[in-house]
C-alpha cells in the first residue's frame, strides 16, 4: 500500500502540499498581509480600548462650562466660550465621535436657534444622534422647527411626522403630530393634516393635544368636502 493512500481523507482537503506551495511562492506578500492583519487589530483595539476613552474624557472636561451656561441660558457663552473652556461648537467640531461631543452638537443647535440662526443650528441638529426615548424624538423635531422658520413648512411638516413616530410615547408624540397636523393645514395637505389629527385622537387620548384633535380633523376634513364619521 503506497503512502498516498494511507493518507486520510480529511488530510487530502486540507491540501496542504498546494498550500505549503503557495505559500512558498508568495512569501513576501503573504507576510505583508499578514504584518497589516496584526496592524489592523491592533489599531482597532487601540481605538476602543485607549483613544476613544481619552478623548470621551477631554471632551466632557471642555464641555463641562458650555452644559453649565446652557443650564443658565447663557447663549453667548455656549456658543463662543468663555476664554477658558471652549465653546459647544468647538467641542462638537472637535469631539463629534464622542458622547461628549454628540451632547455638544444638541448645546450648540439649540444656542443657534435662540439667536435665529436656523441654518448654523442644523449644522449641528442634523448630526447629532440619540437613543433616550424623549431626546431621540426632540433632535428631529428641532430640526422641524428650522426647517419650518426657514419656511420650508412641508418639509417641516414631514420632519414633525417623523419625530413624532420615531418612539411613541404620551409626551413628544401628540405634541409633533400636532405640529405636524398644523403645518400640512399650511400648505394644503388636507389629507395628511387629517391622518395627523387622527393619530392623536386614536392613539393618545390622556394627551392635552387630544381635546382639540376632533376639531382640527373636522376642519381639515371640511377642506376635503367630508365631515367626521
Amino acid at each position: 500500500m503506497t503512502t498516498e493512500n494511507n493518507n486520510p481523507n480529511w488530510l487530502k482537503s486540507l491540501k496542504i502540499e498546494e498550500a505549503t506551495k503557495w505559500y512558498e511562492n508568495n512569501r513576501k506578500n503573504a507576510n505583508i498581509g499578514l504584518i497589516v492583519l496584526i496592524a489592523i487589530i491592533a489599531g482597532v483595539i487601540y481605538y476602543f480600548k485607549y483613544y476613544l476613552p481619552g478623548q470621551e474624557k477631554e471632551a466632557s472636561a471642555q464641555l463641562f462650562m458650555a452644559e453649565r451656561y446652557f443650564e443658565k441660558d447663557s447663549m453667548d457663552k455656549v456658543l463662543k466660550g468663555d476664554g477658558k473652556y471652549s465653546s459647544a461648537p468647538d467641542v462638537a467640531d472637535e469631539y463629534g465621535s464622542t458622547k461628549a461631543g454628540n451632547l455638544a452638537k444638541y448645546y450648540a443647535g439649540r444656542a443657534y436657534m435662540s439667536k435665529n440662526e436656523f441654518n448654523k443650528a442644523l449644522e449641528y441638529l442634523e448630526k447629532a444622534s440619540f437613543t433616550d426615548e424623549i431626546m431621540s424624538s426632540m433632535i428631529i423635531g428641532l430640526r422641524a422647527d428650522c426647517y419650518s422658520e426657514l419656511g420650508d413648512i412641508a418639509k417641516a411638516a414631514d420632519t414633525y411626522m417623523q419625530a413624532a413616530q420615531k418612539r411613541e410615547n404620551l409626551y413628544t408624540s401628540p405634541m409633533y403630530l400636532m405640529k405636524a397636523g398644523l403645518h400640512y393645514e399650511e400648505v394644503k395637505k388636507w389629507e395628511e393634516a387629517v391622518k395627523a389629527y387622527t393619530m392623536i385622537k386614536d392613539k393618545y387620548k390622556e394627551s392635552r393635544q387630544a381635546q382639540l384633535s376632533m376639531k382640527y380633523i373636522a376642519r381639515a376634513m371640511a377642506h376635503l368636502g367630508k365631515t367626521p364619521e
